[in-house]
């Protein structure tokens, strides 16, 4: 009888653990999703990439000055659901040239995976991170149909 109790805590533990784990994942979507909504809104956006982990915004790149890293920052931090913000953002030229526009695409396409980034290195964007597996081929079908699957290097890693 012990034992069956035992097995029912363990069982019913392993569920919250797993039920927590994907809530979380789902708001961290919806808190990437949010800040590239941001993004497209504030142009000291245009130089960084973002992922968001447990609710942890992690932000990289470049901020043409001082006062717009200031604004990115205090943006994210004013949204729903964040719990910290870690940034490695230098402040540094940011180019808004033609390749900039398909980042601005893959930006958006890469709105709702928390860990997956659009780098634009060389005037190249190059799609970097992870995405669940099921996630993979939509991802590839949504370049194509934005004509983007020649201008874009896919480097996303596949994950569950």
């Amino acid at each position: 009888m012990k034992t069956r109790n035992k097995c029912r805590q363990w069982l019913l533990l392993s569920g919250l653990v797993l039920f927590a784990g994907c809530k979380q994942e789902k708001m961290d979507s919806e808190i990437k999703a949010d800040i590239t909504v941001k993004a497209k809104q504030e142009i000291g956006f245009a130089g960084l990439q973002y992922t968001v982990d447990k609710g942890v915004a992690n932000l990289s790149g470049n901020c043409p000055s001082q006062k717009e890293k200031d604004r990115v920052l205090a943006t994210v931090k004013k949204i729903a659901g964040i719990k910290s913000v870690s940034e490695n953002i230098a402040i540094g030229p940011v180019l808004l040239d033609s390749t900039f526009s398909i980042k601005q695409s893959a930006d958006s396409l890469l709105g709702k995976y928390n860990r997956a980034v659009a780098v634009l290195e060389n005037n190249q964007v190059t799609l970097k991170g992870e995405v669940k597996s099921k996630d993979l081929p939509a991802i590839e079908a949504a370049l194509q149909k934005l004509g983007l699957q020649q201008k874009v290097v896919n480097l996303l890693q596949a994950r569950g």
